[in-house]
């Protein structure tokens, strides 16, 4: 055995050494997302993946040889369906619906609509999606500044209103049919998630308002020769409003015979899937248990349903499969990891799907549907930079001080050695009912390479926990969620990891938000603050932001700032800027149609009417997040600059 392991270390160490002088840089960063392939839409015959490439649309064959692009559009591509008979690809490009051959013929323009005003995110044409027996695309319209339902006839000629599903006056009055309408005054971005029944004759979509603000379950019956409704959309389910404001009834599966809906509703605390008959009554629970169960699909001969759950890890995802007619289910794969985007070959024997962990992006695998663990990479595999770091993360496990349950991933910077207390970086997500599982995350496994210990914290309001954990925020915006960050530094100290001296925390979107109160309630804590995009004022964000935005918060804060004052009071940061010592690095797009940026405008203008240190940058022409290429590496070079001054220079000091 001594001998053995010797050999085994002549072998390993080269490979380890090789390992470790791998490096990442900020262009790695850059291009992190640009040769990402997803799996694509499989075609109706099981032969062809469509999918972007490049801005342009590939047809990738199942069996691996060669793919061909058959668009050359000067502008992406994107939203990809095929016709039923696999002839026609829909998509989007330029804010509206396009439709090619599959041989690659000339592409033509079926929508030539203006985006509308508001949101930019919403206000154009999309979601296309083919009419089971053809002729008509069904899609998604926010050209008038709030959501419609319309159909387009396959050569362009004809265009009809369905629904028009996010219609208010003034007082919020919604109007939801293809005739009564209202005055629209603002904009909205609630996706309706439509899809058609199998058989063509209906339309399933989810309608959102003020008062039902998580949802009615609709369905209306279509005239497949004129491309109208008949009569009025009836209402299938109604969901109990979550008081979080988040939570809303997703895209519903039809079954193959158009019979029933399979949809996700969180009754019993975690999101499971239930069965409703096409015509309405009382769902029927399909999914037991703990663990969050999501995006259902059905087979092709109706028999099973396969699913999306973290039921045995909540910081991953793997695919399931459940009898339709009701049963146990069984994880379809062993592999570690994320798994997504499920697609069933035709004969139900196979179903394909996306696979990402930690340190590969996501690439396409099959796996028999036999419950047997039966998987394999359908494409050649690819070397990842990213495994060749020395970095593996893994899951954090601690309790806040209320003794709440939290997990993180944790990063341990490249050459960790056990005992040294390493520079730390708390880095909070976005949502917040976002959560950080053990997929690829280049930005935090380029600063454990830079020499950082790194702990993205799933604080309460996290997704993936349950109903009780999400909604643990509820009218304590900026409370709780601030004690596990405290929590997340005090486990980084006490296990030896993190100089207590040398913490950093950093956010964007919620987690600028995150990183503004934590400054504040947390003075002596952090040694620097990266605050994104975040809000420092619930009240002065309802001012601003866009409708839907609006409602939500609300919901979440327990009402208005009136009916809430101390509610709000807690959120606010501002008149506490005074309390804070930490020096921030605030970074914000100049037309942010989510956090409006006076949020960073007003928090810039405190900081400096108290004489804090901070540094205060803007960026032209970018919204929620930042796009442009120039931008995204200026961002990355000031972050990592302010980062290294402030934790790793000892005479900048705190």
């Amino acid at each position: 055995m001594k001998k053995l392991s010797i050999l085994v270390s002549m072998f390993l160490v080269p490979g380890m050494l090789l390992a470790q002088t791998q490096r990442l840089t900020l262009d790695d960063l850059l291009s992190a997302g640009s040769g990402r392939r997803s799996t694509g839409q499989l075609s109706p015959d099981g032969r062809f993946f469509a999918r972007e490439e490049q801005g342009q649309i590939a047809l990738v064959p199942v069996n691996g040889r060669q793919a061909k692009i058959i668009t050359s559009s000067p502008k992406p591509t994107s939203e990809l369906q095929w016709s039923h008979d696999g002839k026609h690809i829909a998509y989007v490009s330029e804010g509206d619906v396009w439709i090619v051959a599959n041989d690659g013929s000339q592409p033509q323009r079926l929508t030539h609509d203006p985006a509308g005003p508001g949101d930019p995110r919403g206000a154009t044409d999309h979601h296309p999606l083919w009419n089971p027996n053809g002729h008509w695309i069904l899609f998604e319209s926010g050209r008038k500044g709030f959501n419609e339902l319309y159909v387009v006839s396959e050569d362009g000629s004809q265009e009809k209103l369905l629904a028009a599903t996010e219609i208010y006056t003034g007082s919020d009055v919604i109007a939801n049919t293809a005739t009564d309408r209202g005055d629209a005054v603002s904009s909205d971005r609630f996706d309706p998630e439509p899809l058609w029944s199998p058989d063509g004759t209906r339309v399933s979509y989810t309608e959102r308002s003020r008062e039902f603000f998580s949802g009615k379950l609709k369905v209306l019956t279509f005239d497949q020769k004129t491309g109208s409704t008949i009569g009025t959309a009836s209402d299938l389910y109604t969901a109990k409003n979550d008081p979080g404001g988040a939570w809303a009834i997703n895209s519903a599966a039809w079954s193959p015979d158009s019979t029933t809906l399979t949809v996700v509703l969180q009754s019993t605390g975690w999101d499971k899937l239930w069965q409703i008959p096409a015509t309405g009554g009382t769902p029927k629970q399909l999914t037991k248990g703990t663990g969050e169960d999501e995006n259902p699909s059905y087979s092709p001969d109706g028999r099973w349903i396969a699913f999306n759950s973290n039921r045995d890890l909540p910081e991953e995802r793997h695919l399931w499969v459940v009898p339709a007619a009701g049963g146990s289910p069984h994880r379809l794969t062993s592999l570690a990891g994320i798994e997504t985007n499920p697609q069933w070959s035709p004969d139900s024997a196979f179903i394909y799907f996306s696979r990402a962990t930690s340190l590969r992006a996501a690439t396409t695998y099959v796996a028999n549907t036999d419950g047997k663990g039966n998987s394999h990479l359908l494409e050649p595999s690819q070397s990842s930079k990213y495994e060749g770091l020395g970095i593996t993360p893994e899951i954090a496990r601690f309790k806040s001080k209320d003794g709440l349950a939290l997990a993180g991933i944790l990063y341990k910077p490249a050459g960790y050695k056990p005992g040294k207390r390493y520079p730390a970086i708390i880095w909070a997500h976005g949502g917040p009912e976002g959560q950080v599982v053990l997929s690829l995350n280049p930005w935090s496994l380029f600063l454990a390479q830079q020499g950082y210990v790194v702990l993205e914290p799933n604080f309460r309001g996290s997704t993936g926990y349950g109903e009780r954990f999400r909604n643990a925020n509820v009218e304590d915006s900026g409370g709780g969620e601030i004690d596990d960050i405290a929590a997340s530094v005090k486990y980084l100290v006490d296990t030896g990891l993190a100089d207590s001296n040398r913490v950093a925390i950093g956010g964007g979107s919620h987690g600028g938000t995150v990183v503004a109160n934590a400054v504040a309630k947390l003075p002596d804590t952090f040694a620097a603050g990266i605050e994104m995009f975040g809000v420092v004022d619930r009240a002065l964000f309802l001012q601003y932001t866009n409708r839907n935005s609006k409602i939500r918060w609300e919901t979440k804060m327990g009402g208005t700032p009136e009916e809430k004052p101390a509610v709000y009071r807690k959120a606010n940061v501002l008149p506490d800027v005074e309390s804070i010592k930490t020096p921030l690095l605030i970074l914000h797009g100049e037309k942010d149609p989510q956090v409006p940026p006076q949020e960073s405008a007003e928090f810039a203008e405190a900081l400096k009417k108290a004489g804090k240190t901070y540094l205060y940058f803007t960026y032209p022409n970018e919204g929620h997040g930042f796009q442009q290429r120039d931008h995204r590496k200026d961002s990355y070079e000031k972050q990592l600059a302010f980062l290294d001054k402030y934790l790793k220079d000892p005479a900048a000091g705190r």
